[in-house]
């Protein structure tokens, strides 16, 4: 056979160094040691990997480096608290914007939307209550925000409320890298939520109609995403999401006529 028609890629060869670091990198990940465990010395790891003390330092100083352990001297190293939703919480404000909040809708729209199928087909009895505890929460901050809509405490208060009620439908997937997605694009998320809630409470106060709880006033509402998980209804589900994320106008939110072009709605 001709070597023109081989399809094997080039063969990789790591240093010493690179395969004790992806060794390690990979422990951490399957989380044999988690956040703060300390890490076998460096004469543990070389006897175990079979290496000198020299190849597991450097192996040591990229991981230090990576931001995945850190060294403490005369105490050994240790396993660093490392996430990258700091990076996103400054990126927040270049999203604040009409087109940064459809991108924030349509990647909410995707996670969402998978983790809440993921839920209906196999939640568990301790999942749906845990989302029933989010959606009581959600609904008493609601209605102690709506009777003081200018309280920036009980704004903040109420987004985080809201946040953590679509948080526990990507915990209901059970997928780790979904969870992981959403707490790195946390603050993006909550701005896109505050942005919601203060623009449609503001709108209907304008409009002259009851604050009350907003929430259980229209078909865009938590209680139908919550109601439809447990009836098994992915198409209700469906509807209340997009309603709710402004994809599609909700009426007694966005609009309160008996009908509206959607290009006049503007979230």
């Amino acid at each position: 056979m001709a070597l023109q028609k081989l399809r094997s890629p080039k063969i990789r060869r790591l240093s010493v160094v690179d395969q004790v670091s992806d060794s390690i990198k990979q422990s951490l990940l399957d989380q044999v040691w988690k956040e703060g465990d300390k890490l076998p010395s460096e004469g543990e790891l070389a006897e175990y990997y079979g290496v000198n003390r020299l190849s597991v330092r450097m192996a040591l100083q990229k991981l230090s480096t990576l931001g995945l352990i850190e060294t403490r001297v005369g105490e050994g190293s240790f396993v660093a608290h490392f996430s990258v939703q700091p990076i996103f919480s400054e990126l927040a404000p270049l999203y604040d914007n009409k087109e940064g909040r459809r991108d924030v809708e349509q990647l909410r729209n995707l996670l969402e939307g998978e983790c809440t199928n993921i839920a209906i087909i196999s939640s568990t009895e301790e999942d749906r209550q845990k989302l029933k505890d989010r959606l009581d929460e959600y609904n008493r901050l609601e209605a102690i925000y709506n009777d003081d809509i200018e309280n920036q405490q009980k704004l903040h208060d109420v987004v985080q409320a809201d946040f953590a009620f679509h948080y526990e439908i990507i915990c209901m997937s059970h997928n780790k890298l979904y969870m992981d997605i959403y707490m790195m694009v946390q603050q993006l998320i909550s701005s896109h939520i505050r942005h919601l809630i203060y623009t449609r409470v503001h709108r209907r106060k304008a409009a002259g109609l009851s604050l009350g709880s907003v929430d259980t006033m229209t078909e865009a509402s938590h209680e139908a995403i919550y109601q439809s998980i447990i009836n098994g209804d992915a198409e209700a589900a469906r509807s209340a999401r997009e309603q709710i994320l402004g994809i599609v106008p909700a009426h007694g939110l966005d609009y309160f006529e008996d009908y509206v072009d959607p290009k006049d709605i503007h979230l």
